[in-house]
């Protein structure tokens, strides 16, 4: 681990800004039946892309008939993976060595599941895993490679989930399906069954694609919504990591129940999201830097969410549904009107 990786541990344990800006100490050895049900959610964006690093790109993909909206990660965006993966194995080790070994919080879950058993290459330990119980990921080519470097350090698989995919997701089997994935990421748990899956809004194609998709940022939002309420069901008590993207700030937003004017997500930046019992959750660390990365590049910056995401197409335009949702209430604050 790098001098670097050390001191963002250092500055994570000490204290951090919740979404009110309050802080908050950090360590989780309070022994009181709070403790004994802590969720816990890292939000990780993938790394720099190879389509912005390399913009002709777009050209070979789509003279070699490849998805131009699946972009692989450059080189970059590689190491950046890698380095993420070396801070998570730390700050998971360290959030696991600091709850008494008699308190189930932030414990692996220990029910039957296909990457448990005896034979498989996966074999959860709640030490080997650093008491992380799924890694899930957005089926995109970047997340898949950004969350690969994780699997390995915590020798957990991956698990393809839809409800993390892209904005302007492209439903049905645009995208390589779990299966597909597999030959070339034998990480993917091919049998996991996602918690959300992406619906076609009628009338709205994707720009790049001209497949049908999900409208943004409208039907995108209202997805995190519901996305966070299906986390908060069935990882309650446990702790997860997700690979997603960008936009996935909104999801921030759908936990925290913030606004998401002043969200934003770095390349392989990483929200950890905190929550005890039934209560409010709590930012623990801010993804709109990477302090844990040694490099970053201009191509892939920190995004976030502005008024223009949510107006609706004018009469004219020739592109229609590229922006959705103030005609039906859905804005930067709709987390908070919620």
């Amino acid at each position: 681990m790098t001098p670097r990786d050390e001191r963002a541990v250092l500055e994570v344990t000490a204290s951090s800004p919740t979404a009110s800006g309050q802080q908050q100490q950090q360590g989780d050895t309070n022994t009181s039946n709070n403790d004994d049900d802590i969720s816990r959610v890292y939000l990780i964006r993938h790394g720099d892309r190879f389509d912005y690093a390399n913009p002709s790109w777009l050209v070979s993909a789509r003279k070699n008939g490849v998805l131009v909206t699946d972009p692989p990660l450059s080189d970059l965006g590689h190491r950046q993976a890698r380095e993420t993966a070396d801070y998570l194995s730390l700050i998971t080790k360290k959030r696991m060595d600091a709850v008494p070994s008699s308190t189930s919080g932030d414990a692996v879950d220990s029910s039957p599941s296909p990457e448990g058993r005896e034979g498989d290459q996966w074999q959860q330990n709640q030490h080997n895993n650093h008491g992380v119980s799924k890694i899930l990921a957005s089926p995109y080519l970047r997340v898949i490679q950004t969350a690969c470097p994780t699997s390995a350090a915590l020798n957990l698989p991956i698990s393809i989930e839809l409800g993390l995919s892209e904005a302007h997701a492209t439903p049905g089997s645009v995208l390589p399906s779990p299966r597909d994935r597999f030959a070339y990421f034998p990480q993917i748990d091919t049998s996991y069954e996602s918690l959300l899956h992406v619906e076609p809004t009628p009338g709205y194609k994707c720009r790049k694609t001209g497949q049908p998709c999900e409208a943004f940022a409208g039907r995108y939002t209202q997805r995190m919504g519901e996305f966070a309420r299906r986390v908060e069901e069935t990882y309650r008590g446990r702790t997860i990591v997700c690979f997603s993207h960008a936009a996935s700030v909104a999801l921030v937003a759908a936990f925290l129940k913030c606004t998401m004017r002043e969200l934003k997500f770095a390349p392989c930046g990483v929200y950890e999201l905190r929550r005890r019992g039934d209560g409010p959750w709590e930012m623990v660390t801010d993804g709109e830097s990477n302090p844990h990365v040694t490099e970053n590049a201009a191509t892939t910056y920190p995004w976030g969410f502005g008024e223009k995401h949510f107006e609706e197409k004018k009469d004219g335009d020739t592109v229609p549904g590229d922006y959705f949702g103030s005609s039906e209430g859905i804005g930067l604050d709709y987390f908070v009107d919620e």
